[in-house]
């Protein structure tokens, strides 16, 4: 496990997840900006390969709701999961789920 730090640029996060070639890359966000940080991110990150899985969890916005739209938005962007709102249960039922084998 690497853990890059807070607030990592995309270009250290593709580079790290270029070289490291993960099986999974999770973004946080605690700071309410975890949509706008995420989109950036997610856009950065998936033209890459290999292609690991890619989730995103925390504070999607700064009003304290949670956001179907936004994590809606966010899959179709390219995220595999999104856990709005540290949403534990969900997140750990994700990483028991088995992986297909790429062809």
């Amino acid at each position: 496990m690497v853990n890059l730090g807070p607030c990592v640029p995309d270009a250290l996060l593709v580079a790290e997840t270029t070289a490291l070639c993960p099986e999974l890359v999770v973004l946080s966000s605690v700071n309410g900006h975890g949509f706008t940080d995420g989109l950036t991110a997610i856009t950065a990150l998936r033209p890459r390969a290999p292609r690991p899985r890619i989730v995103l969890g925390g504070k999607l916005g700064v009003d304290g709701r949670r956001h179907a739209d936004r994590t809606d938005a966010l899959l179709r962007a390219g995220f595999d999961a999104v856990f709005d709102d540290g949403d534990l249960t969900a997140f750990d039922a994700f990483l028991r789920l088995p992986q297909a084998v790429a062809s």
